[in-house]
């Protein structure tokens, strides 16, 4: 009778030391997948605010690029108007003179 219980009270001892680990096991678990779920939401954020930022940087240097061509196209199309009609000014300047002269 006495041995029977001693029994008893050990393998008692030892399902209790066994569902004590696999709860603690569970906890560790849990604990882990949440960390490791926290810290890829946090690399996602990230990334996609990186993402963004550089997608934000190269439409303004693209714009910034096309406005610079748009300028320079412009000041040359303005130069080579100012260049002909002043030209034609000293042209006109010249046969007039030149008829005056006659």
């Amino acid at each position: 009778m006495h041995f029977t219980t001693a029994l008893c009270v050990t393998t008692s001892t030892i399902m209790m030391m066994i569902t004590t680990i696999i709860i603690i096991i569970t906890i560790i678990i849990i604990i882990v997948t949440i960390t490791i779920t926290i810290i890829t939401i946090i690399i996602i954020t990230i990334t996609t605010i990186i993402i963004t930022i550089i997608t934000i940087i190269i439409i303004i240097v693209t714009i910034t690029i096309i406005t610079i061509i748009i300028i320079t196209i412009t000041t040359i199309i303005i130069i080579i108007i100012i260049i002909i009609i002043t030209t034609i000014t000293i042209i006109i300047i010249i046969t007039n003179i030149i008829d005056g002269m006659w």
